[in-house]
C-alpha cells in the first residue's frame, strides 16, 4: 500500500522542523530556531528559513521563558505550517511536540487547517535526526 504525501511538525520550546514523507524517507523544508524569530518576517512567507541541518537539536530554554514564549513559537510554527500545506504537497499534517507545545500548537491551529492533522504524538522528537523519524512515527500514523 502507498503511503499518503504527509506534511511533519516536529516541534519544541526552542524551535521547529518541517519535513515532506511518503513511504521511505523524510525531506527537511524548514527548520526554524525560536531565538531567529526575530529575523522571521511575523507572518511566515518562506523567507526566514533558518536550514540548521536534519540532525541538528533545538536544545532547551529556562522553563520561566518557556512558558511565556510557547504561544509566540506556536503562532509561528503554525503559520509556517499553513505555508507549506498551502503548496499542495502533503494530503495530510501530523505534529509531534511534548505535551505542553503540543496544547500550544492545537491552541493556535485553525480549524481548516485542524481537520487536517491525521496524528498528533505527545513527543519531544526535536533531538532525532532526520534519517531516524520515521521508526517514531511508525504506529501512530496510518498508511
Amino acid at each position: 500500500m502507498k503511503s499518503s504525501p504527509t506534511l511533519y511538525c516536529v516541534a519544541d520550546e526552542a524551535g521547529f522542523r518541517l519535513f515532506h514523507g511518503a513511504g521511505e524517507g523524510f525531506e527537511e523544508v524548514a527548520s526554524v530556531r525560536a531565538a531567529s524569530l526575530d529575523d522571521v518576517d511575523h507572518e511566515w512567507k518562506g523567507t526566514g528559513r533558518n536550514r540548521s541541518g536534519s540532525g541538528a537539536s533545538f536544545g532547551h530554554g529556562s522553563a520561566a521563558g518557556a512558558e511565556i514564549e510557547r504561544p509566540r513559537l506556536a503562532r509561528h510554527v503554525i503559520a509556517a505550517l499553513q505555508a507549506e500545506w498551502d503548496k499542495g504537497r502533503a494530503d495530510r499534517i501530523v505534529i509531534a511536540a511534548g505535551p505542553k507545545m503540543l496544547g500550544a500548537l492545537r491552541d493556535a491551529l485553525p480549524k481548516a487547517l485542524a481537520g487536517k492533522v491525521a496524528a498528533s504524538l505527545p513527543k519531544d522528537l526535536s533531538d532525532v535526526p532526520a534519517h531516524d523519524l520515521q521508526g517514531h512515527f511508525m504506529g501512530h500514523v496510518p498508511p
